[in-house]
């Protein structure tokens, strides 16, 4: 039987936890931050893979201890197509049950989705393209070609750093950005 002991202990431990990630944090420095570009009309198997040749796979042995947190988000002279891509999503999802989550009240925000990943071309392949059924993520290249958008994807290494650390960057950016689609917390 779990006791109110127990819990208590529980409660100082991850508040000891969280003590150490917000020390942590004030401490980290912002990392290298790479960009890419694409235009949603352009959106194909070949510029997919293309666009992701220049992003770390993750599956290599040294890649184990590096973590990747992303943003995807519209440029901003185009932010008030947002809405449209909300509403595209939101028609998409009703033929598969695959896709991300939508955010009704962030429907106008310019970021898209706000993510973390170890293996992050795999990831992004997922977002863009329309292969990996069953996976949730954006999959854009199945609805959202018929925008003229440029959309950019950016993206930090954070290598050997504690899991809560990162999930904690992370759930900064989602509040931060509150993104149209996806969902904030842990993976």
């Amino acid at each position: 039987m779990f006791t109110s002991t127990e819990f208590s202990s529980a409660i100082t431990s991850a508040s000891e936890q969280l003590e150490k990630a917000r020390q942590m944090l004030r401490a980290i420095a912002c990392p290298p931050i790479e960009a890419l570009e694409i235009n949603l009309r352009d959106l194909t198997q070949d510029s997919i893979g293309e666009l992701l040749d220049q992003v770390p796979s993750g599956y290599r042995k040294i890649d184990k201890e590096i973590d990747y947190v992303y943003v995807i988000r519209l440029q901003p002279e185009k932010q008030s197509l947002v809405p449209v891509l909300w509403a595209q999503l939101e028609a998409a999802r009703t033929l598969a049950d695959d896709y991300c989550r939508l955010n009704k009240e962030n429907a106008n925000a310019n970021a898209l989705y706000v993510g973390r990943s170890k293996k992050l071309k795999s990831r992004l392949t997922q977002h863009l393209g329309t292969e990996q059924r069953g996976i949730y993520s954006m999959h854009l290249q199945r609805w959202a070609t018929s925008n003229d958008a440029k959309i950019s994807i950016c993206y930090m290494k954070f290598e050997k750093q504690e899991d809560l650390l990162v999930q904690a960057i992370e759930d900064g950016i989602w509040s931060s950005l509150k993104p149209a689609f996806g969902r904030k917390g842990e993976r």
